[in-house]
């Protein structure tokens, strides 16, 4: 009489403790991938262009300087610098937003030569980014387009917003959103580490 073979055990490459592990790993990459789109979101605007262009040659000073960025700027604690060679500011009133522009009025009388024009502004997620661009002007400032622009003192417009940026230091911490994806996706592998242990405790 045959004697029956004994059962055995089914055997397989994937674990308990592997797929933990593979799951673990995908859900890590995602975590990942879900930070790395949320700190792209959270980006700050960028400048998109200038004018005068950087690095260009006018005819004469312009009575303005345009700046555009890649969303609306704040007007509060925005500020531009028109400095000429000597490092003279000729920048005079407030800065001001339209759009996506940002204009800084030049007061008349500024020399021919080269400018530096050193501007910060507050993007449309309450941080301050700034930069600088020159130009150079071939023949000084005729307009007086500007002269009726900005009465008051040149120092008392522009020193005022020098404390904005401290007020919007936390402004980047990762949203709650994504803390709470995270939780939930920590609470899968808990959940999946469980199924595991007792699946591997049936198996024993």
């Amino acid at each position: 009489m045959k004697t029956p073979a004994k059962r055995q055990p089914i055997e397989t490459n994937m674990t308990p403790q592997k797929l933990v592990r593979r799951v673990f790993a995908a859900l890590l990459a995602m975590m990942l991938l879900l930070l790395g789109s949320s700190t792209a979101a959270l980006a700050h605007d960028a400048i998109t262009g200038t004018t005068p262009a950087d690095g260009s040659t006018v005819e004469t000073v312009p009575d303005k300087i345009e700046i555009t960025m890649s969303n609306t700027p704040a007007v509060i604690g925005s500020q531009v610098l028109v400095l000429d060679s000597a490092g003279t500011d000729w920048a005079t009133g407030s800065v001001d937003v339209l759009d996506t522009v940002a204009t800084q009025n030049v007061r008349p009388g500024a020399p021919a030569g080269k400018f530096t024009v050193k501007w910060r502004l507050v993007s449309s997620d309450s941080h301050p980014v700034e930069g600088e661009f020159s130009f150079t002007a071939s023949a000084a400032a005729t307009s007086t387009a500007g002269a009726a622009v900005g009465a008051g003192p040149i120092v008392s417009v522009q020193a005022q917003p020098e404390e904005e940026p401290a007020a919007v230091q936390d402004e980047s911490a990762v949203p709650w959103s994504v803390i709470g994806l995270i939780a939930v996706l920590l609470g899968l592998v808990v959940a999946l580490v469980v199924v595991a242990r007792r699946r591997l405790s049936k198996d024993d």
